[in-house]
């Protein structure tokens, strides 16, 4: 059986990062050092959210900040929170939808129906990315 890991490449902050789409995830979430390896966070940045995980454990998101993504071809600017831990980067159900992200599990493809997209065929992330097993670093779940 061929498994391949609902993981995207996208590009944030004028890098290409490897994404777990996670539709189960109502925000998007990045390692905080995604995040300082190229710009500085400000200190009024720092408001916190309270998340329940799978398996019911609690987690400290720092605030949403503003950061540009290109995925599947479109161009935004999108609130990620972030979180001082390896953790693979999370696009949420917040980032799917104002993205128009679409999801063919069948075909291990997807796009976006967002209306700025042009040519959608040309584009070579449209792919899930398969990703060698286990992608997350030792000592940790997957949610």
């Amino acid at each position: 059986m061929n498994h391949v890991e609902p993981t995207l490449v996208v590009k944030i902050l004028a890098q290409n990062v490897i994404m777990l789409l996670d539709s189960g995830a109502h925000v998007s979430v990045l390692p905080k050092k995604l995040i300082t390896d190229t710009i500085s966070i400000p200190d009024a940045a720092h408001a916190q959210r309270h998340v329940n995980v799978f398996g019911g454990e609690e987690v400290v998101l720092n605030s949403p900040i503003l950061l540009d993504i290109v995925i599947c071809g479109v161009h935004i600017v999108h609130p990620f929170f972030y979180v001082g831990a390896e953790i693979p980067a999370i696009g949420g159900y917040d980032l799917l939808r104002a993205a128009h992200i679409i999801i063919d599990t069948e075909s291990a493809e997807v796009w976006s129906k967002h209306p700025d997209v042009v040519n959608q065929s040309s584009i070579p992330e449209n792919v899930f990315v398969a990703v060698p097993y286990p992608f997350l670093p030792e000592g940790t779940m997957p949610s």
